[in-house]
């Protein structure tokens, strides 16, 4: 009778470890992994740690963090929205305009990209395409404005991100029409300010893709 004690100590010992092991296996394998290089939000990343509340970007389209009209999606005319922004910094020498949404996979899509905008401006119309040079697309690979049309359920955002540049970003090594990553690699060190305006758009049941991924990539004259 003195030894049972000790069986029954062992015996409970074994079962400890026979369960313990398997949750162990369980808690490894829920381990969450970390993001690869591609999931970085590089737009949001450009921003200066410092925002300046006197820098607005706005739209009489559609107010920050609502819904974006149907007639600026793929599901709708395509048109860009209008945009007007005030507050620019003293010393700013360029704008560029960045629109982008980052994906289920951790990927930055540009949606619309236009650099060289004059520091005076301060408003564009709806389908405006004359208010600086515009750049490549990520979502289809055109020099133009890729109307959001996002695939899969559920809302989606899109941020309209104009960046104040102390100087003109120097492209002269970079291809025509440019893209996103150079740009941002040019505009480094030259940042001032930057002023979000994020629109959210959910797709219609039903909504189809086909009749967009048909058309051709487009992209400027006289592009390398």
């Amino acid at each position: 009778m003195r030894k049972l004690p000790l069986i029954v100590f062992l015996a409970l010992l074994s079962v400890y470890a026979l369960t313990a092991a398997p949750a162990e296996g369980k808690k490894s394998k829920g381990t969450k992994v970390a993001p690869p290089a591609s999931s970085v939000d590089n737009v949001a990343a450009a921003k200066p740690s410092e925002k300046n509340s006197m820098f607005k970007l706005s739209s009489p389209a559609a107010k920050d963090g609502e819904k974006l009209p149907v007639e600026f999606t793929g599901d709708g005319a395509s048109a860009s929205p209008p945009l007007a922004w005030s507050g620019v910094p003293k010393g700013t020498q360029s704008l560029v305009l960045i629109m982008h949404h980052l994906d289920p996979e951790g990927k930055t899509k540009i949606y619309w990209l236009v650099h060289g905008i004059n520091p005076l401006t301060t408003s564009v119309a709806k389908n405006a395409t004359d208010f600086g040079k515009m750049g490549i697309s990520t979502v289809h690979d055109r020099v133009e404005y890729a109307a959001p049309h996002s695939k899969g359920p559920g809302e989606k955002k899109y941020v309209l991100t104009l960046f104040a540049l102390s100087a003109k970003p120097d492209l002269s090594k970079a291809e025509s029409p440019i893209t996103v990553d150079p740009l941002l690699a040019a505009m480094k060190g030259k940042i001032l300010a930057a002023a979000d305006l994020t629109v959210i758009y959910t797709r219609p049941a039903g909504a189809s893709d086909s009749k967009d991924e048909k058309r051709p990539p487009r992209r400027e004259e006289g592009a390398k």
